[in-house]
């Protein structure tokens, strides 16, 4: 605020108000903070101010002060880590039926290479006053360590990681439960180069110390996962130059992996930014601001007519904002720049009038699919295309338009209602794509 305090709040998106948690009087820079389920306990990683720091550069001393606030309503605070290196923090969300005497499970991620999960038990006095009980001794053990990169998955409360194995890449996951307890679901090499000179958060909060000019200049890799039972990783290394860029999508699901590579055009619009991963729950979209929209179908990317790449010279990249984006579970997507969150779609509309206006084979097969899966009026939809199909019928030369329209059209219509659909009824009239 306006005094140089810290304000933590909690948002409420029905009645878009923040509601007050805690505040330091201090003159702080907050690295990381999370607040658990019952909003009753704060955890909150901080370091001296910018300016603070300048000015005691050669104090000695922890530079990192991790706390656990029990506020509600504000009680004591609890130092968990005082050190040099820098900590984010984590409670998880697990779904628990009825406990009365509620047990938060944290996590600690520290810069050194190591995540700890802390268990703290609460228990309630004197009506609605919530402390922590044995405070001076909470539990704790080590979960993971020596890792390169780690993501946090929101929505399933899976923690991924990455360890160097004989110099391979190892992908592993952490499944957390109620009971306190978490099992490695699975561990997966990865046929990508990672180093272990530093380590990449993904979804623990906005590191502030990354210079954002220099993005672009590192790899980029995060995990999707959604409902249909996908699990996709999408890798980007660093960028070597800028006349072209290398991306793969390991597509955990269907076992086995696709790598692209797309020339970046005018070497004149290089920009600042990198490249953007966004799960679009049936699709991953990938995003290089000034320079090509691919749009992967990951339910059915078997076949690349099913995807959309559109570049820098078609009307759609342009309409795309040029900022820094993180992809959160839900569609969501935070810009860092504005400090703003979307929740990001297909416009129908606009997919309509495209598909009236193309003139590739692959792109009608791609939009076809692409408008039907993710219709929200399948009839009006449908009378549209059947519409552009009897304006269209013999200007497509590589499938037969009635025929993927008929077949595409049962399927999305049955898909969300069928689990396994694809064992009874194909999606395509395409078997393979030599065009």
């Amino acid at each position: 605020d306006d005094e140089r305090n810290i304000v933590f709040g909690l948002y409420d998106c029905q009645t878009r108000k923040n509601q007050h948690l805690y505040t330091f009087e201090k003159d702080l820079q907050v690295v990381s903070c999370s607040v658990n389920r019952e909003k009753t306990l704060l955890a909150a990683s901080l370091v001296k101010s910018t300016e603070e720091g300048r000015r005691n550069e050669l104090q000695p001393g922890s530079k990192c002060l991790t706390l656990l606030v029990e506020i509600h309503p504000v009680n004591n605070v609890k130092v968990l880590k005082a050190v040099d290196s820098y900590i984010w923090v984590q409670f998880l969300y697990l779904h628990v039926e009825s406990h009365p005497l509620p047990q938060d499970q944290l996590l600690l991620i520290s810069e050194e290479k190591y995540i700890e999960q802390f268990h703290i038990q609460v228990t309630q006095e004197d009506g609605n006053r919530v402390v922590i009980k044995n405070s001076d001794h909470l539990p704790r053990h080590r979960i993971a360590e020596d890792f390169v990169w780690t993501q946090w998955d929101m929505t399933e409360q899976r923690l991924y990681y990455i360890d160097l194995e004989k110099s391979r890449s190892i992908l592993k996951c952490l499944q957390f439960y109620a009971d306190q307890s978490c099992d490695l679901m699975f561990e997966a090499p990865l046929d990508i180069t990672l180093s272990d000179s530093g380590f990449k958060l993904i979804n623990f909060g906005y590191d502030y110390r990354q210079d954002q000019e220099k993005l672009c200049k590192y790899l980029t890799l995060c995990v999707f996962t959604n409902h249909t039972g996908s699990l996709c990783v999408c890798y980007s290394p660093k960028f070597d130059s800028w006349e072209q860029i290398t991306y793969s999508v390991f597509y955990f699901h269907k076992g086995y992996s696709k790598t692209f590579t797309a020339a970046l055009g005018s070497a004149g619009s290089h920009g600042t930014q990198g490249i953007t991963f966004l799960n679009l729950e049936r699709y991953v979209a990938v995003y290089l601001p000034g320079h090509f929209f691919h749009l992967l179908n990951i339910q059915h990317p078997d076949l690349i007519c099913h995807s959309l790449f559109l570049t820098e010279n078609n009307k759609t990249n342009d309409t795309l904002p040029h900022s820094s984006f993180q992809s959160l579970s839900g569609s969501l997507v935070l810009d860092w720049y504005s400090g703003r969150l979307y929740r990001a779609f297909l416009d129908q509309s606009y997919l309509l009038r495209f598909l009236w206006n193309t003139s590739l084979d692959c792109e009608k097969m791609a939009i076809l699919h692409c408008v039907l899966s993710c219709g929200q009026d399948p009839q009006f939809l449908e009378g549209q295309i059947i519409q552009w199909i009897s304006e269209n019928v013999s200007a497509c030369h590589s499938f037969d338009l009635i025929q993927e329209f008929i077949i595409a059209s049962s399927y999305w219509s049955i898909y969300a209602k069928t689990s396994n659909v694809d064992t009874i009824l194909p999606y395509s009239s395409v078997l393979t794509w030599n065009t």
